[in-house]
Order: structure tokens, then sequence, then C-alpha cells
């Protein structure tokens, strides 16, 4: 996997053209945020940079994250697809029902769950209220 990522970021880096001859890997660096050095182990295949530089060495080199990521091994094309549910949501996972909500917040008292369900039935409403009057809400906006 190490060996695959480095060869996929040299080639890419290489199409880019901007990171050959002297001082290319200093540039890949400074882009990237990493040291020149660790930008050599990671083309020599030695090491995988931490994760978080991923989206940085993607944008240097004219690739998209997820493309790399699944090229060199490191996610599987399914683990990137999400239903449309979390995409529409924005939320890694499944909606759950007020009772989940409430044993997940530690409130366990039938006067606290009340309060809760009515809290969470306000906010509905006032949402619903504000998309109607704006036309959409926060999302018309963003």
């Amino acid at each position: 996997m190490r060996q695959r990522f480095g060869r996929l970021v040299a080639e890419a880096a290489q199409r880019a053209g901007k990171y050959q001859g002297r001082g290319g890997q200093t540039s890949l660096a400074e882009d990237t945020g990493m040291s020149p050095s660790a930008v050599g182990r990671m083309l020599r295949g030695e090491t995988l940079p931490e994760p978080e530089r991923f989206e940085a060495i993607a944008k240097a080199v004219g690739l998209k994250v997820a493309d790399l990521l699944v090229e060199a091994g490191i996610v599987s094309p399914e683990s990137l697809s999400t239903p449309s549910q979390t995409r529409a949501t924005g939320v890694g996972s499944r909606s759950i029902t007020l009772d989940e909500a409430a044993n997940a917040l530690g409130i366990h008292s039938d006067v606290g769950r009340e309060m809760f369900a009515a809290a969470v039935e306000r906010l509905q409403r006032t949402e619903r209220a504000t998309e109607a009057d704006d036309g959409g809400g926060a999302a018309a906006h963003a």
C-alpha cells in the first residue's frame, strides 16, 4: 500500500509538471505541509503520510482525494458511497427515534422525555415555518 501510494503521487506529480527537477520535492513539501524528507519517504514508498495530509497531497498533484485513496488501496470504493439520506442530512448514520435520542442523551424520566419530545416538536414546527417563510430555510442561504 505504501509503495502504491508513493507511486501514484509521484506519477501525478510528474503529470502536474510543477514538482520536477531540483526543488520539486521541496515545493511539494511546502504545498502539502510536509517536510521534504517526509515527502521523499512517501514518494519512495517507505511511509504513508498522516491522514490529515491526504487532501493537501491530492490537491497539490491534481487528484481527487477519493481517487487517490481508492487507487492506493487505502479505502474501498464502497466505503466512499453513502446512502442518499446520509448525503442529504450530512449525517453519517441512520435517522433515530425520539426514544433513541433521549436514551443517548441520558433522559430517562417520563417527565424529561415529555419535555424533550415537546421541545423537538416545537423546533420542527419552527423550522417548517421558517422554510415556508423564506423559501427554503438556511439551505437557501448557504
